[in-house]
């Protein structure tokens, strides 16, 4: 498959003016709704629906928005601008962790998961044996991302107004970061793959690198590549 188009500049910042967006929106809803109103807001989120199809046909298939997310992004929107009601705009950070889980499953079904290709871009050298610890995790964080939208849903449908906004400002963010947290501590035990400082070094102490089979298989790769670049040995 040939590489996707790279983005250009100002569909990079859009990208990036959205997901600031996103993580704001919680504590600005309130003022901003206040301010201008439900009909005019949901009236600009689809007006900057229209920078999304562009920048998301460079992407690979599987990661881009589907015809299931943008339907739901319109209901949303049709309903705020028909009933005026601002629980339509609540229910924007459920859909997009809903969209989430779903790019996440669905590259499942592909040769590279989404955790997988971060992967490689990050380390292009990667051996092929991570691939089934980052399907295991791409799954992980896609029934993460579901579980989160449908509590945002719930809360947003039945819950007080505050109780929204502090789950979607800052509680959930305090879940991604602890369950994050646990991944990075499986994977060092998973891998046992040390490099020195005092973290590597305390879970060495715990979990010596060749104390399975695959610590000393990535270790192993480790070395071999270390001597492939003609790079020194450091760490395990």
């Amino acid at each position: 498959m040939a590489d996707p188009e790279r983005p250009r500049l100002l569909e990079v910042g859009a990208a990036l003016f959205w997901a600031a967006f996103v993580l704001v929106w919680p504590f600005v809803e309130d003022p901003l709704v206040a301010r201008f109103g439900v009909r005019p807001f949901a009236a600009w989120f689809l007006a900057n629906l229209l920078l999304f199809p562009t920048a998301s046909r460079r992407l690979p298939p599987e990661l881009s928005l589907g015809w299931i997310d943008l339907a739901a992004f319109l209901v949303l929107i049709a309903g705020a601008i028909a009933t005026d009601a601002r629980v339509f705009l609540s229910l924007l950070p459920a859909w997009i962790y809903a969209s989430l889980a779903r790019i996440f499953a669905a590259s499942l079904r592909t040769d590279a998961s989404v955790v997988e290709r971060v992967a490689l871009r990050l380390e292009p050298n990667a051996p092929e044996f991570i691939r089934p610890y980052c399907r295991a995790i791409t799954g992980f964080w896609a029934a993460v991302f579901l579980l989160n939208a449908l509590g945002i849903a719930a809360l947003a449908l039945f819950a007080p107004p505050a109780w929204w906004r502090a789950y979607t400002g800052w509680i959930c963010w305090l879940v991604f970061a602890a369950l994050s947290a646990v991944e990075f501590v499986v994977r060092k035990i998973h891998f046992r793959n040390y490099d020195g400082g005092p973290i590597d070094s305390a879970f060495e102490f715990f979990f010596p690198a060749d104390g399975n089979e695959m610590g000393r298989r990535a270790n192993a790769y480790k070395g071999e590549m270390r001597r492939a670049q003609g790079r020194p040995e450091r760490g395990r």
